[in-house]
């Protein structure tokens, strides 16, 4: 029996099947062996590691020639077009077998803005006195439906900090609150995006922060530094705002334990090196100890190693963890702060 064109698996009485994505990914991997595995695999999350894992535990034999054909079949694909632009249609076909088809109308509804709940999940990171003046300031049925998304712990905490005629007018709307249609859940939401997480997007000041964020992020800690503790006595209304995109690698000590752990699952190793070559004592071992037994062991032997590297290498990679930390942040993965403010802000 000939294969299909994705290649198949043996089965007893040479009966072939072809093999869906997450069997053609795990096929791969295990082909090309597990020092390269091991630098794409890192990069995977815990679900699709777990479906690896299913899949490699599961697979029966692949012949050669198939091993082959998933090869050339990838081989063919990166060299069918000179330039490669994202989409979400693209999106949709990179993962589409590798998770399940819920899972991936779930991310795919992400990716569109179609998913109702996507501004609430950040709401557990948003600073209490922020998020109840946002409460206190609103109208009273808004104000109403924005307590009923959050967590307990959350929701006792705003509560406490409100008027006592506040706190009494909250709790009987509560108890009379309807359900609230999606066009209404959408307004509610970019207006939170707007005031606590700082996504307006199209204003002039909302932009000048970001921007100015933007590029002290590229300077060095003593100039950042500098910068801030000049704008606390000339703008101190804006520093809270410049501070939001503001994140340097050596701001990482502001970080949990668990979410340092979080990103560096998300860093290369040899970026982790890179950016180990001239840091701090203190910063090196709060970063080795985010690493995985494995990873560490990694990660100091290349460091014993005393290999000469440009300070623009070294750079270039603490501003990479840095920007991923900030985009793990956006997606509510990680915190940036814990209480902590950057160096010079209030």
């Amino acid at each position: 029996m000939k294969d299909t064109d994705g290649g198949g698996l043996k089965r007893s009485g040479d009966g072939v099947r072809p093999l869906n994505g997450a069997e053609k990914v795990t096929a791969l991997l295990l082909a090309m062996g597990k020092p390269m595995a091991d630098r794409i695999i890192k990069k995977f999350e815990d679900r699709e590691i777990r479906e690896l894992a299913r899949c490699a535990a599961s697979l029966p034999v692949i012949r050669e020639d198939v091993i082959e054909m998933l090869v050339k079949e990838f081989d063919a694909k990166l060299a069918s077009s000179q330039e490669l632009v994202g989409s979400h249609e693209e999106a949709q076909n990179l993962i589409t077998g590798i998770v399940s088809d819920d899972r991936v109308a779930e991310i795919m509804s992400e990716l569109n803005g179609t998913a109702p709940d996507r501004v609430w999940s950040k709401l557990a990171s948003a600073a209490d006195d922020k998020l109840t003046q946002f409460i206190a300031n609103e109208r009273p049925q808004v104000a109403a439906v924005v307590l009923s998304k959050l967590d307990i712990d959350k929701a006792a905490t705003v509560m406490e900090m409100l008027s006592s005629k506040q706190r009494v007018d909250l709790s009987q709307r509560l108890l009379a609150l309807k359900p609230v249609g999606d066009s209404a859940m959408r307004l509610i939401s970019e207006r939170l995006s707007q005031e606590l997480f700082h996504q307006a997007g199209s204003s002039k000041e909302m932009s000048s922060h970001a921007r100015l964020g933007a590029i002290l992020n590229n300077l060095d800690r003593a100039q950042i530094v500098e910068v801030m503790s000049a704008l606390v006595q000339s703008a101190p209304d804006d520093v809270r705002r410049v501070q939001d995109y503001v994140f340097t690698f050596e701001d990482i000590v502001g970080l949990t334990a668990e979410d340092r752990s979080r990103l560096f699952d998300e860093v290369p190793s040899d970026r982790v090196v890179s950016a180990l070559r001239e840091a701090a004592p203190e910063i090196k071992e709060l970063v080795l100890q985010s690493l995985s037994p494995r990873s560490r062991r990694m990660v100091e032997a290349e460091l014993a190693n005393a290999m000469k590297v440009t300070s623009k290498t070294v750079q270039a990679a603490k501003r990479a963890i840095a920007s991923l930390a900030m985009g793990l942040a956006e997606r509510s993965v990680i915190r940036l702060r814990s209480g902590q403010d950057v160096a010079g802000a209030p």
